[in-house]
C-alpha cells in the first residue's frame, strides 16, 4: 500500500477553506486504498480520522517565530515523510519542498488589491511563500482558481503545464436547495416579513478583503423604498473592528442589519436568503459562493474573486468590478425587484454550483496525483 503525508501548519479549525481541501484530498487518497497521514501543529483529530486520516502533531518551539515556525514544520514533516517511507508529500503553503503543492492564497495580489501597495520583503507570507514558488521547490502545484493560475504565470514565470485548477468543492449532501418550511423558519427568526426582503453575506473573517465596508456602503445606497423593506443579515468569525462599525453605526438602515456570528447551519440562512452578496476585493476561490449557489440564492460578486468563474450565462451580469458601490446597489435593486430575473439567475447558479460538487472533483484530483502515485 503507497502512502500519502499531508502536511498544514494548522488543521484545528475544519471549517476554514484550506483546511476542508485537506479533508477532500484525504477522503479521495482514502478511497483509492492509499494510507493517508497528516502532520499539523494543531489538529482536530476526530475530524481528521473521521476522513480516513492517521493524525500526527509536530513539535511546536515557542522560541521560534514566524518564518522559524515554519522552518521548523517543514524539519518534523520531512522527518515523518522518511519515517513513514512516504510516496507523496502534499503541501499546504507551510511546506518548503512539497511534490504537490497546493496554493490557497495570492499573497503579493491580495496586498496590492488590499492595502495598494506591494507585500513588502521582509513580511512573514512573502518569506513563507515566494520561496517556493521563485526556486521552483515543488514538482506540480494545484491551484484554486484561474484567476490565481493567471497570478502565479504572470507575476513569478510559472509554466502553465505545472499548474492545474481544481476549485475546492462543496459537500451536495448539506448544500441544497431545501424545503420551503427551512426559509421560513430562518425569515421568520430574522424577522423578515412575507413581502420585504433579505439580503446577506458570510465570511470567515479578513473583513477588508471580502468587502464588507463595500456592503455596508451599499446598502445606503439603495432606493429608499427598497432598503426599508429589506432585511439585511452579515455573518462572520470576528467582531467588526471600529472602522467597520463605525460605518455600520452611521448608516440610516442600521436597524435592518443584522450581525450575527458563524453559524452552524448556514445552508439554512442560504436557502432564506433573496441574494447572496460577496463584493470583495480579492478572494482566490470564495467557497461561500459556491455553497450559496447550490442553495439557490443569486450571488452578487466581484470580478476579483475565483468562485466568479463558475457563474455562468445569465448569472454572470452580476459579477462586477466591485469599485463601484452604487454599481452594487443598482445590482442588488435589480434582482430585488424582477422576480423572473431572480428566478432565472437562481436556477443558473443551481446548475453551475454541480461543477464543484466534491463528487465532481474526483477526476480532476485523479489527473493530479496519478501522475506521482501511478
Amino acid at each position: 500500500m503507497k502512502t500519502i503525508l499531508i502536511a498544514k501548519l494548522n488543521l484545528e479549525k475544519s471549517y476554514s477553506g484550506a483546511s476542508r481541501r485537506v479533508h477532500e484530498e484525504t477522503r479521495y487518497l482514502r478511497s483509492l486504498g492509499y494510507d493517508v497521514h497528516t502532520i499539523s501543529e494543531n489538529s482536530n483529530e476526530a475530524d481528521v480520522r473521521a476522513s480516513g486520516g492517521v493524525p500526527h502533531k509536530s513539535k511546536r518551539y515557542f522560541w521560534h517565530r514566524k518564518v522559524g515556525r515554519r522552518v521548523q514544520f517543514n524539519k518534523e514533516a520531512e522527518k515523518l515523510q522518511k519515517k513513514l517511507k512516504a510516496n507523496l508529500l502534499i503541501g499546504h503553503g507551510d511546506l518548503q519542498n512539497p511534490d504537490v503543492h497546493f496554493i490557497h492564497n495570492c499573497v503579493h495580489l491580495a496586498c496590492e488589491k488590499i492595502h495598494g501597495k506591494p507585500l513588502p520583503k521582509d513580511d512573514e507570507m512573502y518569506l513563507t511563500h515566494t520561496p517556493i514558488i521563485v526556486n521552483r521547490q515543488y514538482k506540480h502545484i494545484v491551484a484554486n482558481s484561474y484567476l490565481m493560475k493567471n497570478e502565479l504565470m504572470e507575476r513569478f514565470s510559472v509554466p502553465e503545464e505545472d499548474i492545474s485548477v481544481i476549485y475546492p468543492a462543496i459537500d451536495e449532501s448539506q448544500f441544497k436547495c431545501l424545503p420551503e418550511a427551512s426559509r421560513v423558519k430562518i425569515r421568520t427568526e430574522l424577522g423578515v416579513k412575507e413581502d420585504e426582503y433579505l439580503v446577506g453575506l458570510v465570511t470567515s473573517g479578513n473583513f477588508k478583503k471580502r468587502g464588507v465596508d463595500r456592503f455596508f456602503e451599499a446598502i445606503n445606497l439603495l432606493p429608499k423604498e427598497i432598503a426599508e423593506k429589506t432585511h439585511f443579515v452579515f455573518v462572520g468569525k470576528d467582531k467588526l473592528t471600529p472602522e467597520f462599525q463605525t460605518i455600520l453605526d452611521n448608516s440610516p438602515y442600521k436597524h435592518r442589519i443584522r450581525t450575527l456570528p458563524i453559524i452552524d447551519n448556514v445552508e439554512e440562512y442560504f436557502n432564506a436568503l433573496d441574494i447572496f452578496v460577496l463584493p470583495a476585493r480579492i478572494e482566490e476561490f470564495g467557497r461561500v459562493v459556491a455553497e450559496a449557489m447550490a442553495c439557490g440564492a443569486p450571488v452578487i460578486t466581484t470580478k476579483w474573486v475565483g468562485a466568479s468563474e463558475i457563474i455562468r450565462n445569465e448569472a454572470a451580469e452580476f459579477v462586477y468590478e466591485g469599485s463601484d458601490n452604487q454599481e452594487l446597489a443598482e445590482l442588488m435593486t435589480r434582482l430585488l425587484t424582477d422576480s423572473a430575473l431572480w428566478k432565472r439567475v437562481s436556477l443558473a447558479n443551481q446548475e453551475s454550483a454541480k461543477e464543484v460538487y466534491e463528487s465532481a472533483l474526483r477526476e480532476q484530483f485523479g489527473a493530479v496525483f496519478h501522475r506521482f502515485i501511478g
